[in-house]
């Protein structure tokens, strides 16, 4: 008898040792592979963000030569990864008025910026406040990540292609007023390596851009006379525009620090509209000459709250008995003061301390102005203020308010303040002195508002409430001016105790002031 047969299971073994290597080498080349790419990937992250560090320092240094605070910096770049480059001509800016002439008539059928992005002049009734120039730019490229310094800024662009703000631009814009001092990069070479450095040099003075000693293009002109570079600009409306690979990032920004309205009429392309932000807030009393900015509050009436919370000084234990206090503005002959003086009698828990109100304007230096009181406006209160258990003694006094909530604060409330039409006196105010003569009569015009044409006699008992006059005589000073603290004797109102709030709802015009220089900086790589 034959013996059984035995399975033949030597013949597989070296099949499956094959399979089982080729599935083992195939994890380890995977492995391999991925882990160099994740390592890679790891790499450029960390050398992207060393750079963005480094292009943050450059973009500090560049700064200070091209804003006058030195005359050269070399900032060492550093890095193995990477290469550096200068591009002089890269990026434009410019800003156009739109509508010079004013007129209110587009004259070529096209209200807005046309054209090619670097050439967008409807030339009938547009001028360039600034010609398209040349931003340059320096850039860092590792992988497919590239940093950028242009324009006093610096910005990242993905693998993807999009951009965003890495530090901001040199692009100051504050109530109605453009500073702009561009910085223009100029400069060649190359690097790459832990010694690459950027010399940052002054290419020469600033150009003075706007305002200028030059005169409009004559389709601007009004009349027929001719029209200076000039602020304030009070004419039609101003953009800024920027042709850029950043132009997305640029957007971003503007929306953030403008109220304009921003577009963007090509990938590359951002526009921004300039108009008077709102302002300004709740904020904390100055002390004694200092000052509130106020703005956005010139053209029309726009200023929706304004009121103050006063808390009596430390060492005035007579509880506002010794109240003299005002806050002032003065450009040029203009002058408006509003006085608080002390009245009445009294303190916590039965606070009986009021307050006379004052209002002064006057538009001649002083030789006529315009005068309003009203006795006891405003009446003490008393409330736990710090928790500590114990009343404090405290005084609102609301200038303007909507405290009937129908969204017009002019029309006339209950709680409103009225002032009469009076000459006043001088221990009426603190600053100004009226030494000059009262007005007689006097009509508020001049802003489109229906109860400015009432006429008012002093002495008369002629009377208007505080929410208008304050609007009024705030439309009357440029877009942005200063409230000044006056406290007499520097001893009535803790100031650092006191507080305030102030809302323009912004004046709904076109940026009036602009300050741009051009600041051109040669950057050499080695």
């Amino acid at each position: 008898m034959m013996p059984p047969a035995v399975p033949d299971r030597g013949q597989s073994s070296p099949v499956g040792y094959a399979l089982v290597l080729g599935v083992v080498v195939v994890a380890v080349v995977t492995t391999v592979a991925l882990g160099a790419a994740a390592l890679t990937d790891a790499q450029d992250q960390s050398a992207v963000a060393r750079a963005e560090q480094t292009m943050t320092l450059f973009d500090s240094q560049t700064s200070q030569v091209a804003l006058g605070d030195s005359d050269v910096h070399t900032v060492g770049l550093g890095g193995t990864q990477g290469t550096y480059s200068v591009d002089p001509t890269a990026g434009s800016m410019s800003i156009v008025q739109l509508d010079c002439d004013d007129d209110g008539v587009d004259d070529d059928g096209d209200d807005t910026v046309s054209g090619t992005p670097t050439n967008n002049l409807t030339v009938e009734d547009d001028a360039y406040l600034m010609d398209p120039v040349p931003l340059g730019r320096m850039t860092y490229t590792t992988g497919s990540t590239t940093l950028a310094y242009e324009g006093g800024g610096v910005w990242r662009q993905d693998r993807r292609g999009e951009t965003q703000m890495i530090s901001p631009p040199e692009f100051h814009y504050r109530g109605a007023t453009l500073t702009l001092p561009i910085i223009l990069t100029r400069g060649s070479g190359g690097g790459s390596g832990a010694g690459t450095r950027a010399t940052v040099t002054d290419a020469g003075e600033p150009t003075q851009v706007f305002p200028r000693g030059a005169d409009y293009p004559d389709r601007c002109w009004e009349d027929g006379i001719a029209e200076p570079f000039s602020n304030p600009v009070e004419d039609g409306s101003v953009y800024v525009q920027v042709e850029s690979d950043y132009a997305q990032a640029w957007g971003e920004y503007f929306e953030r620090r403008t109220e304009g309205e921003v577009t963007y009429p090509t990938d590359d392309v951002v526009r921004v509209e300039l108009v008077s932000l709102a302002q300004v807030g709740a904020f904390e009393m100055p002390g004694e000459g200092g000052a509130v900015p106020v703005s956005g509050a010139s053209a029309g009436h726009s200023v929706e709250e304004f009121s103050i919370r006063l808390r009596p000084d430390d060492t005035d234990s007579a509880n506002f008995n010794n109240l003299q206090w005002s806050m002032y503005a003065e450009t040029g002959d203009q002058r408006l003061e509003l006085h608080l003086r002390k009245s009445g009698s009294g303190g916590c828990p039965t606070p009986g301390i009021t307050a006379d109100l004052t209002v002064y304007y006057s538009e001649d230096g002083g030789t006529t102005y315009h005068g309003w009181k009203e006795d006891d406006a405003f009446v003490t209160k008393c409330a736990d203020l710090n928790g500590d258990g114990d009343d404090e003694i405290y005084m609102e006094a609301t200038f303007v308010d909507d405290d009937d909530g129908d969204g017009n604060p002019e029309n006339v409330g209950e709680t409103d303040v009225s002032l009469e039409y009076v000459s006043l006196s001088q221990s009426d105010l603190v600053y100004f002195k009226p030494n000059g003569g009262v007005v007689d009569p006097v009509t508020l015009g001049g802003h489109g508002a229906a109860w400015e044409s009432e006429s008012y006699d002093p002495g008369s008992g002629d009377s208007e409430t505080v929410d208008r006059l304050v609007n009024h005589y705030f439309a009357e000073f440029p877009d942005e001016f200063d409230l000044v603290v006056d406290d007499k004797s520097s001893d009535t109102i803790n100031e650092g105790g006191s507080s305030g709030r102030l809302f323009t709802g912004g004046s709904d015009r076109y940026v009036t002031y602009i300050h741009v220089t051009e600041n051109e900086v040669e950057v050499e790589l080695d």
